[in-house]
């Protein structure tokens, strides 16, 4: 089975845009976990075929398609028959992606997220070409124009179950030793697996799930700032190495070294 270390693969993010970061993963057969991204997510399928399920619907990508992941949307995106695929996929801070929307707007979703349309795939290759040079200063109005040609639309705020909310919170804040569910589902006067149940229905992810996904965002971000792959992986609240590289590579499909290795743009010279 192929590793990670063995995919070709790069992260970009320019230092002057700290609001967007670049993947670009060749011919790569490694699956993800279920997960979701506080950012918006907008891939390009470039080989190969992958099948993704947002939000509880599946879609059959092809190379030349665009899918476009709100954030808080939990979602997965792996090969097709173990075949290998070419993909790029722009993450933006929702707060930039806000403000170029009306003030009152506070969250975005998308009614079709599989985009065909070849004008905007060359569009955003050309964006991808950019990233891969030094920095442009047309980089940041490609991405704006890029941005405002998706058939993004705001979003009214979901009901959420207040358990979901206070367990959600819980978890963020107490990354490396959280309370039991046990423990938890009693604060609610609700049994364990109704709170698995709901939290699953609000987030679309179990609690573990969210956990761990939530420690492995927390890890990129210190990742990206340069801290020891060694400190992260604890501070993260993984008890050792070991675990916090599986599943760093299960959430991610790269390795810690790997994401923490991607470059600005000014590094690309």
């Amino acid at each position: 089975m192929t590793s990670p270390r063995d995919i070709n693969q790069r992260f970009l993010r320019p230092t002057h845009l700290p609001w967007v970061e670049l993947r670009s993963t060749y011919l790569s057969r490694q699956a993800y976990k279920r997960h979701q991204h506080t950012e918006l997510s907008i891939g390009a399928i470039v080989e190969g075929e992958t099948c993704c399920v947002c939000d509880g619907h599946e879609y059959r990508l092809q190379p030349g398609d665009i899918i476009v992941i709100p954030p808080h949307v939990a979602h997965s995106c792996n090969p097709v028959a173990s075949q290998p695929r070419s993909y790029h996929m722009l993450y933006l801070d929702v707060s930039w992606c806000l403000a170029l929307f009306t003030p009152t707007t506070t969250l975005l979703t998308i009614a079709q997220p599989v985009i065909r349309d070849p004008a905007l795939f060359a569009r955003y290759q050309e964006i991808v070409a950019m990233m891969a040079t030094p920095p442009s200063p047309l980089l940041a109005s490609r991405l704006v124009s890029l941005f405002q040609a998706l058939p993004l639309i705001p979003a009214m705020p979901s009901h959420t179950h207040h358990a979901s909310q206070q367990l959600g919170d819980h978890l963020l804040s107490n990354l490396q030793r959280p309370l039991a569910l046990d423990a938890l589902a009693n604060t609610f006067a609700l049994r364990k697996e109704t709170l698995i149940r709901l939290f699953r229905q609000d987030t679309g992810l179990t609690p573990g799930a969210f956990l761990n996904m939530a420690r492995i965002e927390y890890a990129k971000s210190r990742l990206r700032a340069g801290e020891d792959i060694a400190d992260v992986g604890y501070q993260s609240g993984f008890a050792d190495q070991s675990h916090f590289h599986k599943t760093f590579v299960s959430y991610t499909a790269a390795t810690p070294r790997q994401y923490a290795r991607g470059r600005s743009i000014s590094d690309n010279n």
